[in-house]
């Protein structure tokens, strides 16, 4: 069977915006991960063909890839499905029905989890794949080639005679099981990230799920499971021979277990890997050994997760960390000159008045960190804020499902503004990235600091962005 794997572009994403967004979305460009996983496992575990294409990055219009699908020869086409990609998606599954009604389509992703049912009530989509994908999806492609019966207890969602079956979602027991990602298949070339020192940059994904209940998060595996250290190891050492020096580990909670970091940190050091890292990090798992170690193994920078500005806050949405654990975990990571990013959501529960929103951008600056990331909340069915907002009636609780079921482009996503309107939070968005990026004494501080062209190259955009920032005209 020849299988094809697509990333679809996204020009119509669902996305909140009232005229004031700051088009900040530049933090990087980063390759499909659960593909490279998908394709490589197809490839270890069987004889069918598989490739890959990211639609965006590599500039494919609608007759480029149905020539693409024709010249393959395509039997079998995987999609990607994220929630707020949906139009997009169903557009593109449309336009290859069209031309190609013999091929079987399947769409994989954390939407389907969610909205499984409203994705198989479009008849242009055959099959989804429910949870972690590795060892369900090529189960599918056996029995598609086979021409058998697929089995409700696999993951796969179908129809039959008018009815839907989706089957639980599967999950990977032991990561180390899986082949490393298919990076053959794209130019890794194409990717890269404005974090670090620029360069060309693999990232990596070493572990899977989150313990954590964080009340504005949708995390639809609780359950966290790890690559072991020699499996990182040489899934680096396989780019290093290659001339690659800078990773990104681009794991939601690489530093749940400290000992975890201390341990990569010491095999990096003991295999003389002369590389550079970042990583996703919470602050309260930061403490001086992690950041020693990892310093003196190339660690460059740590992207944390504060979100609110006080503990009353941070408590409300069950972060479980503290205001004095982000600001220790800031100092320490100076101390080895490792670079900090922070992230804040702007219009949590606890933001009740405009002077919160004013708190929250002067507790980011005065925390210290050499970036910091600024978001409107948005809110999806799984998360226990969504429910919340829901039960209160601040938003509506099908509006997710309507739009599965009829997704229209550049959707507007609602606002929580049980609080503080729309405008309000947009405006203080922009205002935010203004007051934290435009201080004189920033803005020298971050010139003198830039080690190569291609950090500069890299961050130039975004920092356009950011100093010209002002209203749109032309809001929806």
């Amino acid at each position: 069977m020849n299988v094809l794997l697509i990333n679809p572009a996204s020009p119509n994403i669902a996305r909140i915006s009232t005229g004031f967004d700051l088009e900040i979305s530049n933090s990087g460009r980063f390759p499909p991960i659960g593909l490279l996983f998908l394709a490589a496992y197809i490839r270890k575990h069987s004889k069918h063909n598989v490739k890959i294409i990211d639609m965006e990055v590599e500039n494919f219009t609608n007759e480029g890839i149905l020539h693409f699908i024709k010249e393959y020869n395509t039997d079998i086409i995987g999609i990607t499905s994220f929630t707020y990609t949906f139009y997009d998606v169903l557009q593109l599954t449309c336009l290859v029905k069209e031309y190609f009604e013999h091929i079987s389509i399947v769409l994989g992703g954390p939407n389907i989890q969610l909205f499984g049912k409203e994705v198989l009530s479009h008849s242009e989509i055959d099959y989804i794949v429910n949870g972690e994908g590795e060892e369900s999806f090529l189960y599918l492609i056996d029995k598609i080639e086979k021409k058998e019966i697929v089995g409700k207890d696999k993951g796969i969602g179908f129809r039959n005679n008018g009815e839907i079956f989706i089957g639980n979602p599967t999950w990977i027991k032991n990561l180390d099981d899986l082949p490393f990602p298919a990076y053959d298949l794209i130019n890794a070339d194409n990717y890269y990230s404005t974090f670090g020192y620029g360069g060309k940059t693999i990232t990596l994904c070493t572990s899977r799920g989150c313990p954590y209940l964080c009340t504005y998060c949708q995390v639809l595996s609780k359950k966290y499971r790890t690559h072991s250290i020699s499996y990182i190891i040489d899934n680096i050492k396989l780019f290093y021979v290659k001339g690659y020096r800078n990773f990104y580990f681009f794991d939601d909670t690489f530093n749940i277990n400290s000992k975890r970091v201390i341990d990569l940190s010491k095999a990096i050091k003991s295999e003389k890997l002369d590389i550079k890292w970042i990583f996703r990090g919470r602050v309260n798992s930061i403490n001086e050994e992690l950041c020693k170690e990892a310093s003196m193994a190339g660690c460059v920078q740590i992207l944390f997760g504060i979100e609110d500005y006080n503990n009353e806050g941070l408590k409300k949405i069950k972060k479980n960390i503290t205001i004095e654990q982000a600001t220790s975990a800031i100092k320490l990571a100076k101390k080895y000159n490792i670079k900090t990013s922070t992230n804040w959501i702007i219009g949590l529960p606890n933001h009740k008045k405009e002077s919160d929103l004013d708190n929250l951008i002067n507790v980011a600056i005065k925390m210290g960190s050499d970036y910091a990331m600024f978001s409107i909340l948005q809110l999806l069915p799984g998360c226990e804020m969504f429910e919340d907002a829901a039960n209160d009636g601040v938003i509506n609780r099908d509006s997710w499902s309507e739009y599965i079921h009829n997704p229209t482009p550049s959707c507007q996503i609602e606002f929580y503004d049980k609080y503080i309107n729309s405008k309000v939070l947009s405006r203080y968005h922009t205002k935010s990235y203004k007051m934290y990026y435009r201080r004189s004494g920033y803005i020298l501080k971050n010139l003198l600091s830039l080690r190569s062209f291609s950090e500069l190259k890299n961050k130039l955009p975004v920092a356009i962005n950011v100093l010209l920032a002002r209203k749109k005209s032309n809001h929806k």
